[in-house]
């Protein structure tokens, strides 16, 4: 294997790890991205069969050499674990990648890789980073909450335990040298939990870079082509239980008694179980001719989908994950120029109501949801200069990567003190 010789001339050598693809994961492809303009940067993370094992990506370092020979041995992994928190893959490879890149800084990607990088920071005597893109705990007690399996509910109730996973989370946060929280609300619930010194926790949301602007081109045609005369409420992205689909499906009830030619376009990855689910919702409230469901798409059409539609929503409902958490979407959203509709987790609610972006509904309510939507067909110019003021911010304002990461240079700045 060949390796990149150090830039001697950087500050640091700064290995990333994390246990999914690269350059498929946007938050850790932004932050590589932009710590290797100082820095020397390796990514640490898995490999697909027909991927390069190496290969530098605007000066950032693939190494893919993490392999799932299949989806089961992917499973018994985090098994294994969730037993002792230990990943053995990463855990056997660290060593070889640190000395063989003459890393010193270990910058950990989400809660689950928490302890094996650490163990190899202690070890090597390198400077480390714990960086949390959502409150992982929490997440546990939602994303299988649809799963039918029994043998998949048994397997997550005995191995992802929210308690355990929490407890887990608390005591390994005292152990890094600093933290990075996706938001305000992420810093705030840490620093209750683990009394930890606030100065060691650096807030780096998802924001998006300005040039991501660059994806919405106006000469297409409408990804809604075969809607054009209908009201079009859109919604992109995961379609797990806290995305609050159910919320927004049953809100149309009362929107299409108001806006008879209002159309929900639900667009994302779905597994039978939640698609059943959905299903079972659109037919529960009679809103069959008034929301569909298109599954995932490509990248160039999901820009389309945000420019094109009439309003953009995010109704996450309130939980321990969403309260502390913030999608990139939102900040897609904004450049698109289209009108935004949130739910008031506290992160979604900071953000627009703050900057007077877009429309906020109580998260849960579809009364609440199907209320606000009307308000934005009765009241569309309104919403369209927030959207404006939306555009504003996330291209000349403060709400874009170029902003943000200042914040994540300057930790890197300050790693030694």
């Amino acid at each position: 294997m060949q390796f990149l010789q150090p830039n001697k001339s950087k500050m640091h050598a700064i290995l990333m790890i994390v246990d999914g693809y690269y350059p498929a994961d946007i938050r850790v492809r932004k932050e590589a991205e932009s710590l290797a303009l100082k820095h020397n940067v390796f990514v640490l993370c898995c490999r697909k069969e027909n991927d390069q094992k190496v290969e530098i990506i605007k000066n950032v370092t693939v190494l893919r050499e993490i392999f799932y020979k299949s989806f089961t041995e992917k499973g018994l992994i985090d098994m294994r674990l969730a037993i002792n928190f230990v990943h053995p893959k990463f855990h056997k490879i660290l060593p070889e990648m640190i000395n063989k890149n003459n890393i010193d800084v270990i910058h950990v990607h989400d809660l689950p890789l928490a302890k094996t990088g650490f163990f190899a920071a202690k070890k090597y005597h390198l400077k480390s980073v714990l960086d949390l893109h959502e409150n992982y705990a929490a997440a546990l007690l939602t994303w299988f909450s649809w799963r039918k399996n029994p043998v998949i509910r048994l397997k997550n109730k005995i191995f992802f335990n929210h308690k355990r996973w929490q407890d887990y989370e608390n005591r390994i946060i005292k152990k890094y040298d600093r933290i990075i929280a996706v938001v305000e609300e992420m810093k705030d619930r840490i620093v209750t939990d683990t009394a930890i010194d606030e100065s060691k926790i650096t807030v780096i949301t998802n924001s998006e870079k300005k040039d991501f602007v660059a994806n919405f081109d106006a000469t297409e045609n409408s990804f809604f082509k075969d809607h054009k005369d209908q009201f079009i409420i859109s919604y992109v992205g995961g379609f797990g239980p806290h995305r609050g689909l159910q919320t927004a499906i049953e809100g149309m009830k009362d929107v299409s008694k108001q806006i008879p030619n209002a159309l929900l376009a639900l667009i994302g990855p779905a597994n039978n179980d939640v698609k059943s689910y959905l299903e079972n919702l659109i037919d529960e409230f009679n809103v069959r001719e008034n929301v569909v469901i298109y599954g995932s798409q490509p990248f160039k059409k999901v820009v389309k989908i945000m420019q094109s539609s009439d309003v953009n929503i995010i109704p996450h409902i309130s939980n321990l994950h969403t309260e502390s958490t913030i999608p990139h979407k939102l900040f897609q959203i904004l450049l698109s120029k289209k009108p935004l509709l949130v739910s008031n987790c506290a992160p979604l609610e900071r953000v627009v109501k703050s900057n007077d972006i877009g429309t906020i509904f109580k998260a849960g309510q579809a009364e609440s949801f199907s209320k606000e939507i009307i308000k934005v067909y009765n009241n569309y110019e309104t919403a369209m200069q927030k959207a404006a003021n939306g555009f504003e911010l996330a291209y000349n304002g403060d709400l874009n990567w170029e902003f943000t990461e200042k914040k994540l240079l300057h930790l890197y700045e300050n790693l030694e003190s």
